[in-house]
């Protein structure tokens, strides 16, 4: 039974003890009115005719038993009847403690299982990252599967053991002396030197880590595989053929990372702000329908071949502040809802002072292509900078004065 108004247990009603004493006074009170009901009824006989004074003696006789047996009866039936509620009283008093103390224990086991697990779940997890400071190369990505099995059932530790991913890919690693675009299918060699053996199997730990996070920051599908827009810190890391495409990210950092082979980031949204500060794209670097729900600064970062983003939307505003382009730049059918801006001086990567085609002239990036074709840009906060010849009309579509090449 429980106190709706409090949800608290309700106090059971009990009843007053019944004592001794009350009960030996209860007859005493009884007899006293017997006896004198008793001689009430005899001294009227006394006043009767003498023919029937015993017949009368008798009735009052009778009445006076009468009345001491009903009364004996009513005590009877009265003590009959508390014993029965007393009993009663007991009963649900002993279902109530029974219900609570079953309650009780399943709190303590609850509490107890709980405890167990969280005590199994940080031994797996100081476990897997013991494995991972391993010196050795299959040791270490038994840790990585070891903690990716402990993020898929544990959706509370997906963000810790993501930074624990990022901060591995952060660990220094020197760019190869050999050629790991071609290595990667190649078995070892025997007469490898030590050296390059540890690079190698390196190298394989951090493409699985690379592509763990690729897996696992898929767009969410309900599956206990995705783990959702969690933030990555991948700052100082060097990655390799780094793919993080069709994803969702919340804050990342990209501060001097360095991206050696091709960087694609196609289709993934971005939902927190996004850094690419001192980064370095050695090759091609993919942006291609990728979402940014807020800002995305890159700043001094150095593309060393093709930017391709075509339908890429900023919705949160870009800005590139001392970028050095080294390729094309393709933001071709893009969205700008903020602002787009290109700031000075930026680093010159090929200076020239010839340019052809759709080549743009702006001054400070001679030699890069850019492509604006059929981009279009919202409510911008303020006046955007662009390359020479590229402008923006107040419906928001970008326009270049000369002629395209159609390439």
């Amino acid at each position: 039974m429980t106190d709706d108004a409090a949800g608290r247990p309700a106090r059971t009603q009990k009843l007053p003890e019944l004592r001794w004493w009350w009960v030996a006074a209860a007859a005493a009170a009884t007899a006293v009115l017997i006896a004198a009901a008793t001689w009430l009824l005899v001294s009227q006989v006394a006043t009767a005719p003498t023919s029937d004074t015993a017949r009368a003696e008798l009735d009052a006789i009778r009445t006076a038993l009468s009345l001491a047996v009903g009364t004996g009866g009513a005590f009877a039936l009265w003590l009959a009847a508390r014993r029965q509620r007393s009993t009663e009283i007991q009963i649900r008093e002993t279902i109530a403690a029974t219900a609570e103390d079953q309650r009780h224990r399943e709190r303590v086991q609850l509490a107890t299982e709980f405890d167990l697990t969280e005590r199994r779940i940080t031994e797996l997890y100081a476990k897997a990252v013991e494995q991972i400071g391993s010196d050795k190369a299959p040791v270490r990505l038994g840790g990585l599967y070891a903690l990716e099995r402990l993020a898929n059932a544990n959706p509370t530790l997906r963000q810790a053991i993501v930074n624990v991913v990022c901060a591995y890919l952060r660990m220094p690693f020197p760019e190869p002396s050999w050629d790991y675009e071609s290595s990667r299918a190649a078995e070892l060699e025997s007469g490898m030197s030590d050296v390059e053996r540890q690079e190698r199997e390196e190298l394989q730990v951090r493409l699985a880590a690379q592509q763990m996070l690729a897996d696992h920051l898929r767009e969410a599908d309900g599956s206990p595989e995705k783990w959702g827009a969690c933030d990555i810190d991948l700052s100082r890391a060097v990655l390799i053929d780094f793919r993080l495409q069709r994803c969702s990210v919340g804050n990342a950092q990209f501060h001097g990372t360095q991206f050696l082979v091709v960087a694609r980031f196609d289709k993934t949204v971005f939902h927190g702000e996004v850094w690419f500060y001192h980064s370095d794209f050695d090759r091609m670097a993919s942006f291609s329908g990728a979402k940014f729900l807020d800002r995305a600064v890159f700043t001094a970062t150095r593309f060393g071949w093709h930017l391709l983003s075509p339908g890429v939307r900023f919705l949160g505003g870009a800005g590139f502040h001392r970028v050095e382009f080294c390729g094309r730049c393709d933001f071709r059918d893009g969205e700008f809802a903020q602002f787009i801006e290109f700031d000075q001086p930026p680093k010159l990567s090929e200076p020239s002072d010839e340019y052809v085609g759709d080549t743009m002239s702006w001054n400070e990036f001679p030699g890069t292509r850019f492509n604006f074709q059929g981009a279009r840009a919202g409510q911008l906060a303020e006046e955007p900078t662009l390359p020479d010849r590229w402008s923006v009309s107040a419906d928001g579509t970008f326009a270049y004065r000369g002629e395209l090449d159609p390439s």
